[in-house]
């Protein structure tokens, strides 16, 4: 099939969830279908990111989306009752490029990623059109307006009513809609029943990542994420601040590595702290989790699936995390990871598997095969053949 694939941002580098899912969305459905990527760009700069996607598409378009235009934007649709993310990439140049393409190429469908790009194909009735909402948004923004100042929780608390109507109404304007989880899904339907919700989930690169087989000596706890998105910053000083003193009172040798590209200001300064050491962006992640004991992310709010856990996993590595982030997974608390909501839970947790080797092996593996079995970007794959062959067996 020929696929029109959407994005609101150029799915390279893969250094964040949204890019992640994306990437590796193109380059799995490249094996078998002819691929044409039209993007957003913030930034000229971004141009140098596409050469490793070529191989993936017969072309590549972008359309470049400035901040003052796009704050602009918004600004002047606010009277819309359109969530602010949907104005703030309203762009009529999107559009024109989006038409062009759909009246000039035989495209079989159309693959848009985020409800933010919905608004470009959703009053359209062909190709045949896919919606990738991943996560339910408002989920994520009701759980995190606890943490957030008070300025932002003004906003969000205004924005949340505009992102749920939205998330219920614009899958009705597209032929199928993909969540990450059934968790995602069952927040999306509310009970409701529809054929047309699928899950289809992320995968993990498990060659990539993967036990070195070497053993770890010293009690080295790592943290890995986009240090720029909120949930990671709160998530990492939490861990900083609150439940690393509480296991160095045990285990006073312990430290914590914080990884994970463009951290914050409020996350290079965590680097002043007792037993942490902010490293940023790492050439060799996988290198990076086999020289740690145990790997923790206690995100106090979270929503879709978090592949950086996944990764950790399939590393081999025992992973103490919370039960937000353990709803999008669905493993097994105990099994295949520990569960645990307060920073004492959180922190005796960390403390219990520092002090039993055999506990984190057999976690370890058990978490590895869990991954194995379960996330495969594969899956992608395979729907979109369904949907093909559903397409030439219509009559």
């Amino acid at each position: 099939m020929r696929i029109l694939f959407l994005t609101g941002r150029l799915p390279y580098p893969p250094t964040r969830g949204d890019r992640l899912r994306a990437y590796h969305f193109l380059r799995i459905l490249s094996h078998q279908h002819r691929i044409t990527l039209l993007s957003f760009i913030a930034d000229d700069r971004e141009t140098g990111n596409i050469g490793p996607l070529r191989e993936f598409c017969e072309d590549i378009q972008l359309v470049h989306r400035g901040q003052l235009h796009s704050t602009t934007t918004t600004i002047m649709n606010l009277w819309r009752p359109t969530p602010l993310q949907s104005l703030y990439y309203r762009s009529s140049v999107m559009q024109g490029a989006v038409d062009r393409l759909l009246a000039r190429r035989q495209f079989d469908l159309v693959y848009v990623h985020l409800f933010r790009m919905a608004q470009f194909v959703a009053g359209r009735r062909r190709p045949y059109r896919v919606l990738d909402l991943t996560d339910a948004i408002s989920t994520e923004i009701e759980r995190s307006l606890p943490y957030r100042d008070p300025k932002w929780r003004l906003i969000y608390r205004a924005e949340l009513p505009r992102i749920r109507r939205y998330e219920q109404d614009i899958i009705h304007h597209f032929d199928e809609t993909w969540l990450i989880s059934n968790a995602e899904r069952r927040q999306i339907l509310q009970g409701k029943q529809d054929e047309r919700v699928l899950v289809v989930p992320n995968g993990v690169d498990t060659g990539r990542y993967r036990p070195s087989g070497q053993t770890t000596a010293a009690p080295l706890l790592i943290f890995v994420g986009h240090m720029g998105v909120f949930h990671n910053v709160d998530a990492a000083e939490y861990l900083a601040r609150d439940i690393l003193p509480l296991v160095r009172q045990s285990v006073p040798a312990s430290q914590l590595n914080l990884v994970g590209a463009e951290p914050s200001t409020q996350v290079q300064a965590l680097a002043n702290l007792a037993g942490v050491n902010v490293l940023g962006h790492v050439a060799d992640l996988n290198a990076a989790l086999n020289d740690a004991t145990i790997f923790v992310a206690p995100l106090r709010f979270a929503a879709g699936v978090q592949n950086k856990v996944l990764e950790a996993m399939a590393a081999g590595l025992p992973v103490v995390t919370t039960s937000y982030v353990n709803t999008g997974i669905e493993a097994n608390d105990g099994e295949h990871l520990i569960v645990a909501d307060d920073t004492e839970g959180i922190a005796q947790a960390i403390i219990t598997l520092l002090h039993d080797p055999q506990a984190r092996q057999r976690l370890g593996k058990a978490g590895r095969d869990f991954v194995l079995r379960n996330y495969r970007w594969e899956d992608v794959l395979e729907r979109v053949n369904v949907i093909e062959t559903n397409m030439t067996s219509m009559p």
